[in-house]
């Protein structure tokens, strides 16, 4: 559990350091080199801690009973559900395809696996995983709907809009965290 709450803390901080990055790179108006300088560094770190964050939260860890879905089929799912997306949200909405769906789809993935595997060690219970799976649910659609609607927005409605599914995703981790310590 410790190496899953572990990775569940550095993708917190990986959501605030790609917010500053997001932030200074690219408000309207300001143009700036988004991998130069302090922004490079700030996308460095982003990467690194996402990187370690989804090594913790994937760390073998020993079950004391089986997982609710496979891993695999996590997986497989959420590939196919990446494709069925990249392909309504640019036939039927006309969204530019951008990194954002795949980091919303594979945020999605990574915690319903840390979850599920939560519940494996025993750090969750039945209530426990429902709630997580209702805070991961909500946060994908809040991820998806602002993806969707981003250029259709106002440029400055936008630029702040962007920063919300970071925002909503960290909290849902720490939320994660809150539910698995409290049991």
């Amino acid at each position: 559990m410790k190496q899953i709450i572990t990775g569940q803390v550095l993708l917190i901080l990986c959501c605030a350091v790609y917010l500053v990055w997001w932030y200074r790179g690219f408000r309207p108006g300001i143009h700036v080199s988004r991998v130069g300088g302090v922004n490079g560094a700030l996308l460095l770190v982003t990467a690194v801690l996402g990187f370690a964050g989804m090594v913790f939260s994937l760390m073998p860890v020993e079950e004391i009973r089986k997982p609710l879905i496979s891993q695999g089929m996590i997986v497989i799912f959420g590939i196919t559900a990446y494709l069925v997306l990249l392909f309504v949200t640019k036939r039927l909405f006309d969204r530019v395809v951008t990194t954002e769906l795949f980091l919303i789809v594979g945020w999605t993935m990574l915690e319903t696996i840390a979850a599920d595997r939560l519940y494996a060690v025993g750090s969750l219970d039945g209530d426990g995983i429902i709630v997580i799976t209702v805070i991961i649910a909500a946060a994908f659609l809040i991820g998806i709907v602002l993806y969707v609607a981003y250029y259709r927005m106002e440029e400055m409605r936008a630029f702040y809009a962007a920063m919300v599914p970071l925002i909503v995703d960290a909290v849902a981790m720490a939320a994660i965290i809150g539910i698995v310590l409290s049991n």
